[in-house]
């Protein structure tokens, strides 16, 4: 399912180094100056998922296809986007168009990269709250509202691992807050996946900041997981909206499904994953049927039964 968040903020906040480390690849300028970007860029980046992992490992297909996010780059919002100050109509166009919002906020000092607001002290409480305000208030003013949001508050590297400046936020503008470091996060993109880690473990980080914000956009857009097997040669994870039905859920693989739907065969990843294939499920009688109402729950993993038309 297509679902797309864009990412908003002002000028010079860490938008396109945020957007890049997304993307594992540098698809946006960066520079320390504000509209670095004008046209939006956009990345369908995978969900981490470690059933998806465990999953492949039982099954080993020759694919493995994992559910995405589609995160697109928006151009930094100044003070009067509404009236059309930076471009500020074509970009609020955009933002209209998206199902969730990621709101970048400088939360770093640098004395290289400029605040579009000069008598702003970057870094501090004061300034992030009245840059969260600024944005949200263009938002208001362009007639987006409701839409829902996560703040990130782009720290530097040293102030990893600190939950200060979250708390100085958290509850105050509504959404979820989390902090990281795009800068680190995009040169990332360099390092092999064992250097990474490394790198986190020296941190004392469990994970990456990107990590935590794909899942929580994944969650914010109340997408929940299933999966398929075709044929032992793909093992895939589909997004579907959470209350979802097996019919809206098979349309998901292929419309020929829903549309000759007759039933669908069903079992809980955890379940699956104990017994160890679904041969060995369907044996132990652990594979429910369920007809096209049957609500999709998070890790099913399903195979769809449809009636074969007649040439």
């Amino acid at each position: 399912m297509s679902l797309e968040v864009g990412i908003v903020g002002l000028p010079n906040a860490g938008k396109s180094t945020l957007f890049n480390a997304l993307a594992s690849r540098r698809l946006s300028d960066t520079a320390p100056r504000p509209f670095t970007t004008i046209d939006p860029h956009q990345a369908v980046v995978p969900v981490p998922d470690e059933n998806l992992a465990l999953l492949s490992k039982v099954v080993n297909p020759e694919t493995t296809v994992s559910a995405t996010v589609t995160f697109i780059d928006i151009a930094g919002l100044v003070k009067g986007a509404h009236e059309g100050e930076g471009l500020g109509n074509q970009f609020l166009a955009k933002i209209r168009e998206v199902d969730a919002l990621i709101h970048v906020v400088r939360a770093f000092e640098d004395d290289h990269v400029s605040h579009p607001h000069a008598s702003h002290q970057p870094g501090t409480a004061e300034q992030i709250l009245e840059d969260i305000g600024i944005v949200n208030l263009e938002l208001e003013l362009g007639d987006i509202k409701g839409k829902p949001v996560i703040y990130v508050l782009n720290v530097g590297e040293e102030e990893l691992g600190s939950d200060k400046k979250v708390t100085d936020v958290k509850g105050k503008f509504g959404g979820e807050v989390l902090s990281l470091s795009a800068k680190l996060e995009e040169e990332f993109i360099d390092l092999e996946k064992e250097e990474k880690e490394e790198f986190l473990k020296e941190l004392g980080i469990g994970e990456s900041g990107l990590e935590r914000l794909i899942r929580s956009a994944y969650s914010l857009l109340d997408l929940i997981t299933f999966y398929t097997i075709k044929g032992g040669l793909e093992v895939s994870a589909w997004s579907i909206r959470r209350g979802s039905s097996a019919l809206e859920a098979a349309a998901a693989v292929h419309t020929d499904f829903a549309k000759n739907f007759v039933k669908a065969e069903v079992i809980d990843i955890a379940e699956f994953l104990e017994i160890g294939g679904w041969q060995k499920a369907k044996e132990k009688g652990k594979v429910r049927l369920e007809g096209r109402g049957y609500e999709v729950h998070d890790g099913d993993v399903i195979e769809f039964k449809a009636a074969v038309q007649k040439a």
